[in-house]
Formats: structure tokens, sequence, C-alpha cells
């Protein structure tokens, strides 16, 4: 699988998961399974270093950290926070324009 095919089709069911998780449909833990599986599934990638970045998939990483990063309490109830990542989730569905501050890196 290329990686724009993997960043395509994990960076939809991760937007999915955090409409989800601000609609109260999902835990957090939930989520965080989620999240962790898509690492579990990168590992098994072949030649990722070799394929070039696109921003959707700096997008993508970025977003995943942040997640990890401020947890399941700041996301839903830190506007500021909350705001960023909806931001990039629409992004993520091709709903806004390209966030051009983001930097996310493959684990």
């Amino acid at each position: 699988m290329l990686v724009k095919e993997f960043v395509d089709k994990k960076a939809e069911q991760l937007a999915f998961y955090l409409e989800s998780y601000w609609q109260d449909k999902v835990a957090f833990k939930e989520m965080d399974r989620f999240i962790w599986d898509i690492l579990e599934e990168w590992s098994a990638l072949k030649n990722t270093d070799k394929q070039i970045y696109s921003q959707k998939e700096r997008v993508f990483w970025h977003v995943i950290y942040q997640v990890q990063f401020v947890g399941g309490h700041s996301l839903r109830h830190d506007c500021s926070i909350r705001d960023q990542v909806q931001l990039y989730t629409h992004y993520l569905n091709e709903d806004s324009p390209c966030p051009l501050d983001v930097i996310g890196m493959r684990p």
C-alpha cells in the first residue's frame, strides 16, 4: 500500500472518530485505541521513507500527535484546542483550505 492511500483512508476514519467523540457517540478510550491501531498498521507499511510527504499527510500526523498530547478532556473542553483540531479535521475531509502552519511528521 502506498503512503497516500494509507493516509487518505485513515484520515477519513480519524475525522469520523473525532466528530463522533465531540458528539458523545464515541469514548476517548475507543478513539485512542483506533490511533494505536493506525500506528500498528503504519509500522507494517514498507518503503515509507522513500515516498514523499503530502500536506494532507502532515496534517494527519499532526492531528494524531495533538490528540495524544492533549488528551480527551482538553480535546473536548478547551475551545482553542477543539477549534484548531476541528479546522484540521475539516481539511482532512476536504471541506476547507489547507492549514499552512502544520508540520506533522511520520512516526
